[in-house]
């Protein structure tokens, strides 16, 4: 699905390069590397069991506001590979920059810039999802907000229904 306005440039390079640092970045890692099980992640809807492990143990890290952004864009990018990679066609899911988004959809517009709002994917229509935000989420309230469970609710949507906090 191309994007509808030349003036968009998706993201999914750069989102893809971020989502691959989140596993290996030897000179910039990402803060709790030290604890990641690299060999359990490999972009397969199972890989997100160990992604909510991984955001439950890092839930009890101190870390800076420095730290906690760059986990959270490498960890968000990752989580929203995996549902890009296992969208059923005809459905499409691409990255978009908040500016960008928030150029097409108010509601990204109403939600402001932060890094949870970064980059969203979005449906090329009106569905846009906050892969990001909904690790933030984890890391503030467990396991309640799953981010393997928001995933599959997400890839079993059907087509015509694009949108999901």
């Amino acid at each position: 699905m191309p994007i509808r306005d030349a003036k968009l440039a998706n993201q999914d390079e750069a989102l893809g390069q971020l989502s691959q640092m989140f596993l290996s970045n030897p000179s910039d890692p990402t803060p709790g590397s030290d604890a990641l099980d690299v060999s359990r992640f490999d972009f397969s809807m199972e890989s997100l069991r160990a992604m909510d492990e991984h955001l439950e143990e890092m839930r009890t890290r101190q870390l800076s506001d420095v730290d906690w952004s760059k986990f959270i864009l490498r960890s968000g990018a990752y989580v929203g590979e995996v549902i890009r990679r296992f969208t059923p066609p005809p459905k499409e899911r691409h990255w978009l920059a908040y500016k960008d988004a928030a150029a097409l959809v108010p509601f990204v517009a109403s939600l402001g810039m932060s890094i949870e709002t970064a980059a969203v994917l979005w449906d090329g229509q009106d569905g846009v999802i906050f892969p990001l935000a909904k690790v933030g989420k984890y890391l503030k309230n467990g396991a309640e907000d799953s981010v393997k469970f928001y995933a599959e609710v997400l890839v079993a949507l059907p087509p015509d229904k694009g949108s999901a906090p």
